[in-house]
């Protein structure tokens, strides 16, 4: 019986042991690299050279590089779409009936506010880091890349992931000199959702 007893409390102990650095950081790198779709609401924040200004939207990624972002708030920019469907861009306005494609996927900010855009430049960037961050008592992995292309409003981007749920919390773009320009935090997140084809659909497609 004793015997019993001590390898419970053996096996108890262990699973119950906090997970080490070097576990949370592969979980979340894990998380990360395995993600195929995710659907979210987001608080977007952009800190250009007059007062920041903020939006509610919904967002929709398909890998490797299908997204689509719908403005719910302010009330004059509600119902905002931008789709990019793998070749082009197109952003339909309907408080002013207007829509327009663009042909350049990289010179658009949307981008930048994607979870999928942040997996695919960390993945590939030898100098992307990992960190433990504790914020108002909670835990957090950082996960922080370089943005290329030598943009002096987008130089590096850090990404927030709660240890608990490895849900991403809050994803900042930083510039040359280290001030936030693009802050987003995530609400809603759902992993690897099956999402049809047909929501990145282009008007102009055949």
């Amino acid at each position: 019986k004793l015997l019993v007893v001590c390898f419970l409390l053996i096996t108890l102990m262990t699973g119950c042991r906090e997970k080490t650095d070097k576990e949370l950081f592969y979980e979340a790198q894990k998380h990360i690299t395995n993600l195929s779709s995710y659907t979210c609401d987001a608080q977007i924040t952009i800190y250009g050279n007059k007062t920041p200004e903020t939006y509610i939207v919904k967002q929709w990624y398909k890998a490797p590089d299908k997204y689509r972002i719908e403005i719910e708030k302010p009330e004059e920019l509600e119902g905002k779409v931008t789709i990019y469907n793998g070749n082009r861009v197109f952003i339909k306005h309907p408080k002013i009936g207007q829509g327009w494609t663009m042909e350049s996927y990289k010179k658009t900010l949307e981008e930048k506010m994607f979870l999928g855009y942040f997996v695919h430049k960390f993945v590939s960037n030898e100098s992307g880091e990992i960190n433990r961050e504790t914020i108002k008592g909670r835990d957090y992995i950082l996960l922080t890349t370089e943005i290329p292309g030598e943009h002096p409003y987008f130089n590096k981007e850090k990404l927030w992931f709660d240890v608990e749920r490895y849900y991403p919390y809050r994803l900042k773009v930083l510039d040359f000199n280290g001030k936030i320009r693009i802050d987003v935090k995530y609400f809603n997140f759902k992993y690897n959702q099956k999402i049809e084809d047909d929501i990145f659909k282009i008007q102009s497609d055949d």
